[in-house]
């Protein structure tokens, strides 16, 4: 891993593989270090894959109190710059596709093709789950794996439901925990990521989209919870 620093924004980030060039930009609670990440998918035999920490999440810091969308594409852009990459193609993950429809629409220069998976245009095109009206950092961390759990899957949309599909909800729940438990050491790191939610609760690309003048394919999820089909 690598840390690109610009305007006080510290970005983790990796680059692995090789062949056409590709970015993907990951959701809420993600983190570099806790597999599986882009880097274990067999996306990773076929293409140069950059992925990152964006700010607030992982090990990225986020400094400003009120970031928004188009602070964290900024963010994108300018790391594209710093690795010399001219243009991509980009995956976008649910956070990280709220994201993306703001980069595609600020730098489409960047862009030769755009994958929106699991994510919601905001306005109203409709909004996902409303993470922010929750107060997750006040949760034990079992309370957060199952909250994260019964949110993204409407299968298991209760403590009550989780335990039995154990075949989704055991490694679910170690990634979650593994997640949450190394970002409770990290510095400032709650307040990091109510940052991030609260740019995420702003975020409304609907009216723009229209300008997005790049092939996208938009992939939703059958349970999904969090951005409904």
């Amino acid at each position: 891993m690598a840390i690109f620093s610009c305007n006080g924004v510290d970005i983790i980030y990796e680059v692995r593989g090789s062949g056409p060039r590709l970015v993907f930009h990951p959701g809420t609670l993600s983190d570099l270090r806790v597999p599986p990440t882009i880097f274990d998918s067999p996306l990773a035999k076929h293409f140069e894959i950059l992925s990152f920490d964006p700010r607030g999440i992982g090990q990225s810091n986020s400094p400003d109190a009120s970031p928004e969308m188009s602070d964290y594409a900024d963010d994108l852009q300018r790391l594209l710059i710093h690795l010399g990459w001219q243009s991509a193609l980009f995956i976008g993950e649910s956070f990280g596709g709220m994201v993306l429809q703001e980069f595609a629409l600020r730098y489409p220069q960047l862009v030769q093709k755009l994958v929106l998976v699991v994510t919601s245009s905001g306005g109203i095109g409709g909004a996902s789950f409303p993470l922010h009206e929750y107060d997750i950092e006040s949760m034990t961390t079992n309370e957060k794996v199952d909250f994260w759990i019964c949110s993204g899957d409407r299968r298991m949309s209760s403590p009550d439901d989780i335990h039995t599909l154990p075949e989704l909800y055991i490694p679910l729940s170690n990634y979650y925990s593994k997640v949450c438990e190394i970002s409770e050491n990290k510095n400032e790191g709650a307040l990091c990521r109510l940052r991030q939610l609260k740019a995420r609760m702003g975020h409304d690309t609907y009216e723009r989209l229209p300008g997005l003048n790049r092939e996208t394919l938009i992939c939703g999820g059958r349970y999904d919870n969090i951005a409904p089909f």
